[in-house]
């Protein structure tokens, strides 16, 4: 009798190796899913972590290099959801060689100062900046530009503590830096703090925000920024959030700490105003003694305003530089090849750290050219 040879599984082999696998899946199963969620919380750290310190980057980079020349002040606003300050970050050419950074060609609203005729709110609800026109002592506008970072609400989460960090140089479009960061209700994304009695403390958040005209933004000397990113998990629906906490010093901040300001400051004295003439060009050069609140007095000059009009009556006074103030005795002030032909009247105004200005320290006329 031939045999018959078997060609396939038995119902009862099939049983078995149905059950021998599944109790293979239920056993490494809940270890995969724990991998699985372990990764899945890594990364969402990863994430929150990653746009906190790309904040933290960001902001540290630009604020450092805050300054103050020509009379513009180094911090513009100082809120506890944005911060306004002024620094040389970009050039459009290598003739401005204390530029951080050159793009060649670049719109003078990205490599100058912010221009009055430009005048815009400050983000966040702020006031109107600039309120004048900085120049350097050549009466070339200044190469320091106005860069503004602040928080926004990102309404795509739903909630109403997370923000998106904007970027704004001068008065152009805002520039998305991150999202997904978290500040918590009645918290702050920036602090801000001034020495006391040689201690650095923070400024009461009730306080805020301070300007550029106000006596207690020039006491300001670092920064806190206290960035927290945010991620949720869209599958478990898990959030992580990772702070990152740091102060940024600020080494271009004034040396003197003006307490307060009193009255106006007395007049510049002194003036002297010549033209001068070589080989057919011309130039008008100042000379003034410092205001006697500068150097001593008060001590609260904070910079000089050069103006000019035309010998005509009725004529407006036009600001053509502003001069920081460094406490010397004496001052002065070139302006190169100026326009204009006919007589012209020149004169210096002191301004102290509440914006009060002195009285005009006038020299005559000038005939130009």
């Amino acid at each position: 009798m031939r045999s018959t040879r078997r060609t396939g599984f038995t119902i009862l082999e099939i049983i078995v190796a149905m059950a021998l696998t599944l109790a293979v899946f239920a056993i490494t199963l809940p270890f995969v899913r724990a991998q699985t969620r372990a990764l899945g919380t890594s990364a969402g750290r990863l994430d929150a972590d990653q746009h906190a310190r790309y904040a933290q980057r960001a902001i540290d980079h630009d604020l450092r290099l805050a300054s103050a020349v020509n009379g513009q002040p180094l911090i513009v606003q100082a809120g506890p959801m944005a911060i306004s300050f002024n620094a040389n970050l970009l050039a459009a050419d290598t003739t401005d060689p204390g530029a951080a950074d050159l793009q060649s060609g670049g719109a003078t609203t990205l490599t100058e100062s912010w221009r009055l005729s430009d005048a815009a709110a400050l983000p966040r609800g702020g006031r109107t900046y600039p309120a004048q026109d900085y120049l350097d002592g050549d009466g070339v506008v200044s190469r320091n530009e106005t860069i503004s970072y602040f928080l926004w609400p990102d309404t795509v989460t739903g909630r109403s503590d997370i923000y998106v960090l904007y970027r704004r140089v001068n008065a152009r479009d805002s520039v998305q830096v991150v999202r997904a960061l978290h500040v918590p209700q009645d918290s702050a994304f920036f602090a801000y703090y001034r020495p006391i009695a040689g201690t650095l403390t923070r400024v009461a958040a009730s306080r805020l925000p301070f300007y550029w005209d106000s006596t207690a933004v020039d006491s300001i000397r670092s920064v806190g920024v206290r960035a927290a990113g945010y991620f949720r998990d869209r599958t478990t629906g898990q959030e992580t959030i990772r702070t990152v906490s740091w102060t940024v010093s600020l080494p271009n901040a004034a040396v003197r700490v003006v307490p307060a300001c009193g009255a106006a400051p007395d007049a510049p004295q002194n003036l002297s105003v010549d033209k001068e003439t070589s080989s057919g060009v011309y130039r008008v050069e100042l000379e003034w003694d410092d205001s006697p609140d500068d150097a001593s007095g008060a001590g609260d000059v904070r910079y000089y305003v050069v103006e000019r009009r035309l010998n005509v009556s009725g004529q407006p006074w036009i600001t053509l530089a502003t001069i920081a103030a460094s406490a010397s005795s004496s001052y002065e002030w070139h302006h190169y090849m100026p326009p204009g032909n006919g007589e012209y009247e020149y004169a210096v105004r002191a301004v102290d750290c509440a914006a009060q200005t002195s009285s005009r320290a006038t020299d005559g006329t000038v005939t130009l050219p």
